[in-house]
């Protein structure tokens, strides 16, 4: 059944790169494709970023608490409650604007909350540093959403991580 993707052929209206002032895709929806550079299937949400949020690639995003109909996401933790993961930034997006970002798939850059204790395999979660995640010793009940499994060890000095998200197939 190719994970509910069967016959699945939609062309979307913009790049996935796109900043949109007004949205031209539906809020919410998938879309999954392929990608030859990290040999595996990604898929990214299009979503309206808070009006006090700006995404920029690895930018560890939740859903807005207030926003019932999980299309409007934040980098700020007050924004939102550990457990609403939306996924990861791949570009840039504006404060109010609306684009996509990525929920499921190989992510090679995404932010962490820069205390260096990142190992590879290991669970990765929101956490209260703003737009980053931190991880979760392995074999550990999570009582939050899981964003990803880290597939390396952190970049001491970049404060980001190799990642496999597992938000939304």
């Amino acid at each position: 059944m190719n994970g509910g993707y069967k016959n699945m052929k939609r062309i979307f209206a913009t790049p996935l790169t796109a900043n949109d002032s007004v949205a031209k895709e539906q809020l919410g929806c998938l879309r999954r494709e392929w990608s030859a550079t990290d040999s595996c299937y990604k898929t990214y949400r299009y979503v309206q970023a808070a009006s006090d949020t700006t995404v920029a690639n690895g930018t560890a995003l939740g859903f807005v608490a207030a926003d019932l109909t999980q299309t409007s996401v934040s980098s700020d933790a007050d924004d939102f409650y550990l457990d609403m993961v939306a996924g990861v930034g791949i570009g840039a997006i504006t404060a109010s604007y609306y684009g996509w970002i990525q929920t499921h798939g190989y992510h090679s850059v995404v932010k962490t909350n820069a205390d260096d204790d990142i190992a590879a395999g290991v669970k990765l979660i929101l956490c209260s540093t703003d737009g980053t995640v931190d991880s979760m010793a392995a074999n550990t009940a999570s009582t939050n959403t899981v964003v990803g499994i880290a597939v390396a060890a952190d970049v001491d000095a970049n404060d980001t991580v190799a990642a496999y998200l597992t938000v939304a197939e």
